[in-house]
């Protein structure tokens, strides 16, 4: 389900700039490009509104464009680096990097493998999500860091994090 500012803004016209969030126009068509499922989309505009209502100043200003369009961008940075924000701004596009069918079935086998259930993998996630965005460690560092906190062997660190640098 998404947020009604969402889709008060998929209403709109094109050109206009929805008023709900008070953001530049330019900066809200970049969601879609940056964030490639519908889930994500509404995930980040889930945590945005989030914001603004948890933070006085956001809430108390909303009329205030400049400070929300930094509040807009701050919430992008929590995902994306700056170089990447401001190559979707000007149209450039990234092709991603693809597993071809065969690694696929290697990588998710591997993973099977490695965590016995459903919940150690769940956080294993977390933990990544976590040393990355606290600590800023890259995605092969922070997936290291969480298999050691998993206890898991030095094996079993090598196949994780080497199936990570493929995808990163």
């Amino acid at each position: 389900m998404k947020p009604e500012e969402v889709k008060r803004m998929e209403e709109e016209d094109e050109d206009e700039e929805f008023v709900g969030l008070n953001v530049d126009s330019n900066l809200l068509e970049i969601v879609p490009v940056l964030f490639k499922s519908e889930s994500e989309v509404e995930l980040f505009y889930d945590g945005f509104i989030e914001k603004v209502h948890d933070n006085k100043r956001l809430r108390k200003h909303q009329d205030n464009r400049k400070l929300m369009n930094e509040a807009f961008l701050e919430e992008l940075l929590k995902y994306y680096d700056v170089d990447v924000i401001n190559d979707a701004i000007n149209g450039i596009t990234h092709e991603e990097p693809t597993m071809d069918a065969d690694n696929e079935r290697d990588a998710d086998r591997v993973l099977r493998n490695v965590f016995s259930n459903k919940n150690e993998f769940r956080m294993f996630m977390t933990h990544i999500s976590q040393y990355m965005m606290e600590c800023n460690d890259t995605p092969v560092e922070a997936a290291a860091k969480s298999m050691k906190r998993l206890d898991k062997s030095d094996t079993d660190i090598l196949k994780v994090t080497s199936i990570i640098d493929k995808i990163f």
